[in-house]
């Protein structure tokens, strides 16, 4: 959706926001593009200017019987909203440990090659040991030989039981949601989640998912196919 998209005079991204909230959804959060397009515009953040179209991407985390309600109801709020649905496994919740990532092969029984993700939410303002999560968590995957890992900040969202925040003009802490996220070979998001467990064990959202390898063969027509690797529940 556009930065600046309205829903019954609210901006958007609250209102689905909210939307996510009510349905229990376990967590939400909004993240600013620069630029981008939408059904074939092309909308850039500007120096000058409102910058209304610029692109909002929702990023939302919860079970089927969570999420297909909303469905509907964001066709509604929404004018030609683009969505996409990913399995995930929920792993922790507000601190509670629910699962561990998915034991996966190396690769799918053609020979193409599987990755796995981890990815933490949390609000800026979580700690653990005196440090902020995502800090922490960088620095002992750093330390830890990990072969690399992002943080995004988020500006508005939400995560377990709280109500959708983000930084306002006289808080004293920052309060927007972060998201770090981990990709590594099948083996290795299972030794990092022990350190992503021992950091998030107050607050924090930690999700797993399958990340496909492609390969892109020619056709035989001058055209390209891509074709991604399978997972083992495909």
């Amino acid at each position: 959706m556009g930065r600046g998209a309205r829903v019954r005079g609210r901006l958007a991204y609250h209102a689905v926001i909210d939307l996510m909230r009510r349905r229990e959804v376990d967590g939400a959060t909004a993240f600013l593009g620069v630029d981008g397009t939408s059904h074939g515009t092309r909308q850039r953040a500007r120096f000058l200017g409102r910058n209304a179209g610029v692109p909002v991407s929702v990023v939302a985390v919860g079970s089927a019987n969570t999420i297909a309600p909303t469905l509907p109801e964001l066709g509604v709020l929404l004018e030609r909203p683009l969505l996409l649905l990913e399995r995930v496994r929920v792993c922790k919740v507000a601190g509670a440990r629910l699962a561990t990532p998915t034991e996966l092969p190396d690769t799918d029984p053609s020979g193409l090659p599987l990755w796995q993700k981890l990815m933490i939410h949390a609000p800026e303002y979580a700690r653990h040991q005196g440090r902020p999560v995502y800090t922490e968590l960088i620095r002992r995957l750093r330390e830890a030989g990990a072969p690399g890992a992002t943080a995004l900040r988020g500006f508005w969202g939400y995560h377990g039981d709280q109500q959708p925040h983000g930084d306002g003009l006289f808080a004293p802490r920052r309060r927007v949601p972060v998201v770090v996220s981990i990709i590594d070979t099948p083996e290795r998001p299972r030794d990092w989640f022990h350190i992503v467990d021992d950091a998030t064990t107050e607050s924090g959202l930690v999700t797993n998912e399958m990340v496909p390898a492609a390969r892109v063969a020619s056709s035989g027509r001058g055209a390209s196919v891509l074709r991604p690797a399978i997972g083992p529940t495909e």
